[in-house]
């Protein structure tokens, strides 16, 4: 599957999304204040203008904890049942986010992205900009059957999320830390000192 770039970059920010919280993040919550929200805007590339609430924060902090819930059921779903119900559990928040934000689709092209979907337009508040992004990017994912792009890290010591974009979805470590360097160097030692 060839991955277009508004979806790439999508899935890139749910990633970051979930990986702001304050148990992830090697610095604390990232979204608890409203320079924290913007600052996470900027970082994805988001049009117009960059302002946030209280209530984005608040609003954005919950779509974090929605999501995590649901795709960590997802991801840790091994079963063909369990794999079913997490994707019907991913839609359903995709749908209520999609009402929450009360999205009206549209085709737009600006800066140097081509055309490429936005749910709502620029006077939405960032809070609901992000949630239309994150719905987005899991109905591309969904429908295309590709949740599992979706996965947490590897390594032992560390939870965060990842995308893989590699062709055959072999990732398995984050970019939050040095993991996969972490790891193999580890197992490089073990094999070093074992006999």
């Amino acid at each position: 599957m060839t991955i277009a770039n508004d979806i790439r970059s999508n899935l890139a920010m749910l990633v970051d999304l979930l990986n702001t919280s304050g148990t992830i993040a090697e610095a604390g919550d990232e979204l608890t204040t409203t320079a924290g929200l913007r600052g996470f805007a900027a970082r994805h590339d988001f049009s117009g203008p960059l302002k946030a609430t209280k209530s984005d924060v608040a609003s954005a902090c919950e779509l974090r904890e929605r999501f995590t819930a649901v795709l960590e059921a997802s991801i840790d779903a091994v079963t063909e049942a369990e794999v079913e119900s997490g994707k019907e559990g991913v839609v359903e928040e995709v749908n209520l986010t999609l009402r929450r934000a009360r999205a009206l689709p549209q085709l737009v092209k600006h800066g140097g992205w081509d055309w490429h979907l936005h749910a709502v337009g620029q006077s939405a508040g960032l809070a609901d900009r992000v949630a239309a992004d994150v719905a987005l990017v899991l109905i591309d994912l969904i429908r295309s059957g590709d949740l599992d792009r979706l996965g947490r890290c590897a390594a032992q010591d560390c939870s965060a999320y990842l995308a893989d974009f590699s062709r055959n979805r072999s990732k398995r470590f984050c970019d939050t830390g040095n993991c996969a360097n972490r790891t193999h160097v580890a197992a490089f030692r073990a094999r070093q000192t074992d006999p």
